[in-house]
């Protein structure tokens, strides 16, 4: 007879027993069946795996020699069945859909999602428009996003999608190093009237109104020469003093420019976490939050400006 693996664990379940009865009872068969099932085992296999007893049975030497082999088999077909069983159910999970606005934050916390949630898939998109990414979210088209938000121009989250904030910074400057302001550790906004600005355009969510309205009460107009989405050429007009422009507290500088605080941070902008109130992830809401802050403040422990502006703002540094 050609072995299958339920011979295996007949076999096996009459060894852990000790009984053929109660290996039967086990088994969810009769003592004659697992008696004549173990009697066509044994004639196939040419040998006497169990000596009877009074009190029930006992490997033989042979039967000790098969047991060893047959418990290596059926932890190797446990081992396959559990595999295939894993491999199916990670591939019928989700992607993870990440939104947010361009930047380290983002993509350190898909880091993060990745390793916290064992996720299979961590999908980022960016966008631009903070007021977007919450829509996504609110249809379903993204699980999760990072967002921004100002003063005054505070996001009404939409039915079924929750925020929460998760960090307030003031909003810096960017000037080239030949800016006559360029040495100073913070930068009065009303000194930077008569420059030129570049700005980001609109983004739906209270930029760049906040800022006019920080330039506004600081007794100027800005003179906007120049609005730019992406960031080289906007690096380019700053580097090559053509221009300055409101920053991210973490904006990076390259070569040519340097970031400062505005004194009396004027201006202000908040970051966010939305998700779907009803989503499987809203069950891990406080982890998400930590996760996300903690990737906020990754990015914010390599800048530089953002550092010394906070020696600047703790009493007794």
């Amino acid at each position: 007879m050609e072995l299958e693996l339920r011979h295996l664990r007949a076999v096996c379940a009459v060894a852990d027993a000790g009984s053929i009865t109660k290996a039967a009872v086990t088994l969810g068969t009769t003592q004659p069946a697992l008696t004549a099932q173990l009697q066509r085992i044994e004639r196939g296999l040419g040998g006497q795996l169990f000596q009877r007893q009074a009190y029930g049975v006992r490997p033989t030497p042979f039967g000790q020699f098969f047991l060893y082999r047959a418990r290596i088999v059926l932890s190797a077909a446990d081992d396959l069945r559990r595999g295939a069983l894993s491999w199916h159910a990670e591939a019928a999970r989700p992607p993870l859909r990440l939104g947010g606005i361009a930047g380290p934050v983002v993509i350190g916390l898909a880091g993060k999602l990745t390793r916290e949630l064992h996720a299979t898939e961590v999908q980022v998109r960016t966008e631009p428009a903070p007021r977007l990414l919450v829509d996504l979210v609110a249809s379903g088209q993204l699980d999760l996003a990072v967002v921004v938000d100002y003063p005054s121009w505070e996001t009404c989250p939409p039915p079924g999608v929750q925020l929460c904030e998760l960090v307030s910074e003031p909003v810096f400057v960017a000037l080239p190093v030949s800016h006559p302001q360029a040495g100073q550790p913070e930068i009065n906004l009303g000194s930077l009237a008569a420059d030129t600005w570049v700005l980001t355009p609109p983004d739906g969510a209270g930029w760049p109104e906040s800022f006019e309205a920080a330039c506004q009460r600081a007794g100027f107009e800005p003179r906007v020469g120049h609005r730019i989405a992406e960031l080289r050429p906007t690096h380019e007009l700053i580097a090559t003093g053509k221009a300055v422009s409101p920053c991210q507290a973490t904006f990076e500088p390259s070569a040519g420019i340097v970031v400062r605080p505005l004194a009396g941070d004027p201006l202000w902008m908040r970051h966010l976490l939305a998700w779907q109130t009803g989503s499987t992830l809203a069950a891990r809401s406080a982890d998400l939050v930590a996760w996300a802050l903690a990737a906020y403040q990754a990015d914010a422990q390599r800048s530089a400006a953002l550092c010394a502006w906070r020696k600047l703002r703790t009493p007794g540094d």
